[in-house]
């Protein structure tokens, strides 16, 4: 019997809600539910500009979905609609906590209505000299068309008229301005302190925007909306690929759009107008909602001091073996080092590509760069190391979706300062995150690897727990080089010894461990196999792992957002963990008879992982590492706080527990376990 197939989208909306979860979880400190809400609303954001996009796209291809073996994309965007709707409702519920909540800790966000009296003045004075010169009213007229608007702010639609009744209403478009901040903390009145969004900074000024005319009467609704965010490139390289970036970059921003939020209380006659314009007249892509909008923007809402409204801070565990030694490279000489992120630092690879940017000994550095930080640390000591005669080479990644603008600016920097760059591989997307160091000891040049889960980023390193090995083993280097020569060699894959990679023999490697778990099973060895990755909506390897789980080999799997998976065998069983951390490594055990292997990789289990992107997955040997990652798992698998089973309806049920079990969170757990370890 063919397995059911779950969509990627109704699946990562399933978790998007556990992200909304723990925004209406009364036990997570209030600063971190306000957290929790601006990551579902950015999270909903980027869903539409690429997976709706997607799935309209889909739509207009007909039937040829089902050559794709993907579910009718028709239901898909209904279902689509239906779960955006609901989770909306539940979104202002956890708004409303949120506000009481603030409101009872002595913070107040007000509305242009509700300004004291004595802060009318000071705030009119703040509106003139710092936001009036931003706001650039746009004037739609019923016939004139519509100017090409963007898609990340929020506009504000101005209805203006007389009170008397009197002449013609007039209507506006102004866009609430970015380079702004959004949240206002007005003077201090008694012993509250009040927010102002700045939208409602600006409804108090209406009158001043529009003084010219004779208006007395304003009313504003908001609005915003979503364009089709993917990229369009081809692999025809006979035109700059700088060039086709850029211009693939600009189409992005007249994509068609996809979504309109706006106020529910808009008055029909002028939102339609206002749709009309915008080309939006499909029902299903309009979703009325609350008085605001982009509410991503509670990531920097103000904290007024407060740290008792956060989770408590946390120093770095120290990392065993480094505490005593200065060298990094001597202490990856000694023995294997594996950073469990963020409990251990990402400080300790700025550190080694510092040290070997000064070494006398270092002949060369390679890096892939998918993400970096606004302002790298690593991306600087690189560039300190080719001014220091160093050989450097990144391979920037110039198609990682949203990074690309940036990461062109990189190869930019990068080249000024000697670095040589290559920009991706042909055809493919460069995912894997490889350090390779030469040095040269005694006469001969040696290799310190680095392979990670994650990017290396030390921004998103603070809150994304990823693994990161840093390892002396000449073997593991051979197949990095191997790896870095396959980027400028493409038509020349590489034969490795010890890693795989996608897309030349992930998947085979993956089906033959699979393979080997369900010949285990039926000769009565241990057998079993333990997956945590981010996403899991690959056709063929769900079709596998549910083949070893009918044969009867135990599958456990943790995975984070998508997972188009319908679990229903006995020995298939699945959570997801949402908790202060964003789980993104990846990580996979096989009993193996009784010699288990772990692995660690960069690679989720989607098509385009093992297809279209270069990835790869590695062993881990030092029985000590492996002890620490099969602990890592199995504190996850006990989970009894933060674990949602990932059931037949992803209904988002948390692990059930009984009244005097042991309180279990992994993510606190995981760090007493290597503080203490």
């Amino acid at each position: 019997m063919e397995n059911e197939f779950r969509s990627k989208e109704t699946s990562w909306l399933s978790f998007n809600a556990r992200v909304l979860q723990e925004a209406a979880d009364p036990t997570v400190p209030l600063y971190e539910r306000i957290k929790f809400l601006g990551i579902y609303s950015s999270n909903m954001d980027e869903f539409f500009r690429v997976r709706v996009a997607t799935l309209r796209r889909l739509v207009q291809l007909g039937d040829r979905w089902k050559e794709l073996g993907i579910p009718n994309p028709k239901e898909t965007l209904k279902k689509v609609v239906r779960l955006v709707s609901r989770q909306g409702a539940d979104f202002n519920d956890a708004y409303d906590l949120m506000l009481k909540d603030l409101d009872a800790n002595g913070i107040q966000l007000i509305n242009e209505t509700q300004v004291p009296q004595e802060l009318e003045s000071w705030l009119r004075d703040y509106f003139r000299r710092k936001v009036l010169p931003h706001v650039f009213p746009i004037i739609l007229k019923t016939t004139a068309k519509l100017p090409q608007l963007e898609d990340h702010p929020m506009y504000l639609a101005v209805r203006m008229s007389k009170k008397d009744g009197t002449g013609r209403s007039m209507h506006s478009l102004i866009e609430i301005p970015q380079s702004l901040p959004r949240f206002l903390p007005l003077p201090k009145s008694g012993e509250t302190q009040l927010v102002m969004y700045l939208d409602d900074i600006i409804r108090f000024g209406l009158d001043d925007v529009f003084d010219q005319f004779s208006f007395d009467q304003f009313e504003s609704y908001a609005i915003k909306f979503t364009r089709d965010a993917e990229l369009e490139l081809d692999d025809d390289f006979t035109e700059s690929f700088y060039e086709k970036l850029a211009d693939s970059l600009r189409a992005r921003d007249r994509g068609l759009p996809v979504r309109a939020n706006f106020d529910q209380n808009f008055p029909k006659p002028f939102l339609n107008m206002v749709l009309r314009k915008l080309n939006l007249a499909s029902r299903d892509a309009l979703y009325p909602g609350a008085r605001y909008h982009n509410r991503r923007d509670l990531l920097s809402f103000p904290s007024f001091g407060k740290p008792e409204l956060f989770n408590p801070p946390t120093e770095p565990v120290p990392l065993k073996g480094l505490r005593s030694r200065k060298s990094m490279f001597a202490a990856i000489k000694k023995r294997d080092l594996l950073l469990h992120i963020p409990y251990h630092s990402f400080g300790h690879l700025i550190e080694l590509i510092q040290e070997a940017s000064l070494d006398p000994l270092v002949h060369s550095i390679r890096m892939t760069q998918y993400r970096a930080a606004k302002n790298s640390c690593v991306a600087r000591a690189l560039m300190a190391a080719a001014r220091n005669g160093k050989e450097v080479m990144v391979l920037v990644e110039p198609q990682a979706r949203f990074d690309e603008e940036a990461n062109i600016a990189w190869a930019e920097r990068y080249r000024s300062a000697g670095v040589r760059v290559q920009l991706g591989v042909q055809g493919l997307k460069v995912h894997a995150k490889l350090v390779l160091i030469e040095r040269k000891e005694q006469g001969k040049l040696r290799y310190y690897s680095c392979l990670g889960t994650g990017n290396f980023n030390e921004d998103t390193a603070t809150i994304f727990a990823d693994h990161l090995l840093m390892t002396h083993d000449q073997e593991f280097g051979k197949d990095v080089a191997r790896v870095f020569r396959f980027f400028q060699q493409a038509y020349r894959p590489p034969k490795l010894k010890h890693l795989k990679a996608a897309p030349l023999d992930l998947r085979k490697f993956l089906h033959k461990r699979v393979e080997k778990e369900i010949e285990n099973f039926r000769e009565g060895k241990p057998a079993g196999i333990s997956v945590k990755v981010n996403n899991l909506s690959d056709p063929e390897t769900i079709d596998l792992l549910h083949r070893a789980a009918a044969e009867g080999v135990r599958v456990r799997l943790i995975v984070r957002s998508m997972f188009s998976m319908v679990t229903g065998e006995s020995t298939i069983e699945a959570i997801g963990i949402v908790d202060k951390y964003l789980e993104h490594s990846r990580l996979l055990m096989f009993e193996n008879g009784g010699n288990q292997k772990i692995y660690l990789s960069s690679a989720d289990f989607l098509p385009r992982n093992f297809d279209s992107r270069i990835e790869t997955i590695f062993p881990i040997y030092d029985k000590r590492l492996r002890k620490q990652l099969k602990n890592y798992f199995e504190i996850q698998w006990e989970d009894n706080s933060k674990a949602r089973i990932l059931d037949h309806d992803l209904s988002n049920q948390y692990r059930p527990w009984k009244v005097g079990d042991p309180v279990k969170r992994a993510q606190y757990d995981i760090e007493n376990f290597l503080r203490n370890g």
